[in-house]
């Protein structure tokens, strides 16, 4: 969070949970609608985490941060990301 990288780097960010959590001095996350519990199941034990998804994209589309900018992007705890290579898209 600090040193701006992964999705920090990015314009605007927001971290999700199903309560409110101080990850770093000045950052929250905001409270989603969900226990996140799902059950794993199909041919690979994938997680089923359909509900969890959509009440995830409910609050990014409620708080309307992502109206301001040009592109959004869903990325998981562990996901690498390099924000300035999406940007000049």
């Amino acid at each position: 969070f600090k040193r701006r990288v992964s999705i920090f780097g990015c314009d605007a960010f927001s971290v999700f949970s199903n309560k409110s959590l101080a990850i770093a001095p000045g950052l929250e996350t905001g409270v989603v609608k969900s226990d996140l519990v799902c059950s794993k199941g199909g041919e690979f034990g994938t997680a089923l985490n359909l509900q969890i998804f959509l009440a995830v994209w409910d609050k990014v589309i409620s708080d309307g941060v992502f109206l301001r900018h040009g592109w959004t992007v869903k990325a998981d705890p562990d996901a690498v990301f390099f924000a300035d290579r999406l940007r000049p898209l």
